[in-house]
């Protein structure tokens, strides 16, 4: 059964200022109903994405499920295979060929479109639009051939379970006078203005959190390196040694 995962944290923005700050991103925040058995997002990182690879009597809800169930993401994984569509390759590779920077491209676009909900503790959201800088993370997984894969955005969201027309033009308005002014800010040499944050009413309540386990008495120490990539390319690399996770 299928381990691979994308993890998203997350910000979240609307037309009075941050809402929501470094926030993890569960598959049950898009659809509590139907997605709240469903941890993950499950990702392909070794074979290109895109839509000739599914069957075309799938619907875009279908598709979803297959990056949600590991048993349907198994099958699919397999019909693949049956169908000499499947040639993974190396991540070194995946990466050079901007395969990496492609999937997860793929799944934001499937999960976040304009006008899809989100749930963020108990207030309900409106996608207007998504922010993706085109960095991602590599964290290796020890006995595991497959990396980790996160990201960061940030969301543009508007309060309610719909968005108008007028309301999304103010919101792209507003971001991008944003964006000018950063950009302004930097040629100058001036410090970027800072996000504006929103009133505390205007703030969801924390998500909430489930009680940690245990730490073992025995703890177990790992080398752990996380590698940064911006699209297909190396970023940075960070490492930490004798880091202690505890089991």
């Amino acid at each position: 059964m299928s381990t691979n995962i994308l993890k998203i944290n997350f910000n979240a923005s609307t037309n009075e200022g941050i809402i929501v700050k470094d926030e993890k991103y569960i598959p049950s925040m898009s659809n509590p109903s139907l997605y709240s058995s469903f941890p993950n997002l499950l990702f392909i990182p070794s074979i290109r994405l895109n839509k000739r690879l599914f069957d075309k009597n799938l619907g875009e809800d279908d598709i979803k499920k297959i990056f949600l169930s590991p048993l349907q993401f198994d099958n699919f994984i397999t019909r693949l295979k049956e169908k000499n569509m499947y040639d993974p390759i190396k991540i070194s590779e995946a990466q050079t060929k901007g395969i990496l920077y492609n999937n997860i491209k793929f799944i934001l676009d499937l999960f976040f479109k304009k006008n899809d909900s989100l749930n963020i503790g108990a207030h309900k959201y409106t996608i207007n639009n998504y922010i993706w800088n085109n960095k991602y993370q590599l964290t290796p997984v020890p006995n595991k051939k497959t990396p980790i894969v996160s990201i960061t955005i940030t969301f543009v969201l508007k309060k309610g379970t719909s968005i108008t027309f007028t309301e999304s033009t103010k919101l792209n308005c507003m971001q991008k006078k944003q964006s000018i002014l950063k950009e302004y800010n930097e040629l100058v040499g001036l410090k970027a203005p800072k996000d504006k944050t929103a009133p505390s009413s205007a703030i969801p309540p924390p998500s909430y959190t489930p009680p940690s386990k245990p730490k073992s008495n025995k703890p177990k120490k790992v080398t752990e390196r996380t590698y940064y990539y911006e699209g297909g390319k190396k970023y940075k690399a960070r490492s930490k040694k004798n880091k202690k996770i505890y089991i």
